[in-house]
């Protein structure tokens, strides 16, 4: 048997229920015929062939000459796929539009849960989950974007069109990559990703040392050995995305999503004043 789709079963894909699907396929084939003759091909109840015939004649791929028998023909192939994309994109989009409506409502609702100190936690699971929601994310942001890993940047590539996009539209992008010290920039990244990602490195650790405050030092540390596998991401100050990736099977990577009053703001501020001591621009 073979393992490439039938017309009927695309055709179902495509917004049609089984039995209309048939019909419509049997209509094709067959050319103008009665619906006895289309209750024989498809192997539809015949009740179920007219009463599908009729729902494609109101849908407009169908056309429908009364008489005796009463005739059914089918628009065109190309015609009926036309109208079904035309009516599946329609639908999506009136879709679309409701579920937006419902994402603000429950942006606003979050919102007003942060300004009354409700903390609020969210753990995305699997690698998919985990970009996806960093997108969202990034075209939620109104003002403000930063975000630090280590090297690669795997998520913070993945998410280069939306870090343009938001860049575009006003919001504060900064998304760093640490790198090791051992490492040399030119092997790393073309011209375009330095354009988005801003690189750093470690300062020499024994020199730092000396005057770095204790836990100063094991925030360098982390940053030191981090995989890049992972990245801490702030949104607007106000959301945190925490992505831990222990680089060996996507289902296990996850995120952790932060909603709470400052906790972004001076996760983000600790990060940076980090940057600024201890590390340096490549």
């Amino acid at each position: 048997m073979s393992d490439v789709p039938s017309s009927v079963e695309h055709l179902a894909k495509l917004g049609l229920n089984t039995n209309e699907a048939k019909a419509l396929d049997a209509l094709i084939a067959l050319g103008p015929v009665g619906a006895s003759d289309v209750h024989r091909f498809a192997e539809i109840p015949r009740n179920k062939a007219y009463e599908s015939l009729e729902k494609l004649a109101a849908r407009g791929i169908v056309e429908v000459q009364k008489g005796r028998p009463t005739l059914y023909r089918a628009i065109g192939a190309k015609g009926v796929i036309d109208h079904l994309l035309e009516t599946y994109e329609k639908e999506a989009k009136q879709a679309l539009t409701v579920l937006e409506k419902k994402q603000e409502e429950q942006a606003r609702e979050d919102s007003e849960e942060i300004d009354g100190s409700e903390a609020y936690a969210w753990m995305v699971h699997g690698e998919q989950g985990v970009h996806r929601r960093l997108a969202e994310l990034i075209y939620s942001a109104k003002s403000d974007f930063f975000a630090i890993g280590g090297y690669p940047p795997t998520y913070l590539l993945a998410a280069k069109t939306a870090l343009k996009a938001a860049s575009r539209r006003g919001v504060k992008v900064r998304p760093v990559c640490m790198i090791r010290p051992t490492l040399s920039l030119s092997d790393l990244s073309p011209e375009d990703e330095r354009s988005i990602i801003e690189y750093r490195t470690i300062k020499a650790i024994p020199t730092l040392q000396s005057r770095m405050q204790p836990h100063d030092e094991k925030i360098m540390m982390g940053f030191r050995g981090t995989s890049g596998l992972g990245a801490m991401v702030i949104i607007d100050e106000e959301v945190a995305f925490d992505i831990l990736d222990p680089g060996k099977d996507p289902r296990r990577v996850s995120g952790l999503l932060i909603k709470a009053p400052g906790i972004p703001r001076i996760q983000k501020a600790t990060a940076e004043r980090i940057l600024t001591l201890y590390t340096r621009k490549i």
